[in-house]
């Protein structure tokens, strides 16, 4: 796995009106694309490609969540996704000290759940 740094911003009202949200999300763009995420101003975002797939990590430890998101290009949404919603279940994926795990091995063992 390859971690790149992506530009990520803030949808623009015009974008949230067309999509009938009620938040502006955030988006990434890598390669001339631009994707949809499924992340919050307070999470930690990691991206990493590993063939022809981005795999996008987000950690929120203040909200004890954990997700990761499979990309594929020119796909604006996610085609899998794993979503942790607490401690317990972080813990039976990923170990009593997945804390200490760097996001590049956590987004490693969380790709085994999305195969």
């Amino acid at each position: 796995m390859t971690p790149i740094i992506p530009s990520i911003r803030m949808m623009t009202y015009e974008e949230v009106n067309q999509k009938g949200l009620f938040n502006r999300g955030l988006k990434f763009e890598h390669q001339g694309c631009s994707y949809n995420l499924h992340a919050g101003m307070s999470d930690k975002v990691y991206v990493f490609t590993r063939s022809i797939c981005i795999y996008v990590l987000t950690i929120n430890r203040s909200l004890g969540y954990i997700g990761l998101d499979a990309y594929m290009p020119e796909e604006p949404n996610p085609i899998n996704t794993i979503f942790l919603h607490d401690e317990d279940q972080i813990i039976e994926c990923l170990g009593g000290k997945w804390g200490q795990l760097s996001p590049r091995t956590v987004a490693e063992r969380l790709i085994e759940y999305l195969i």
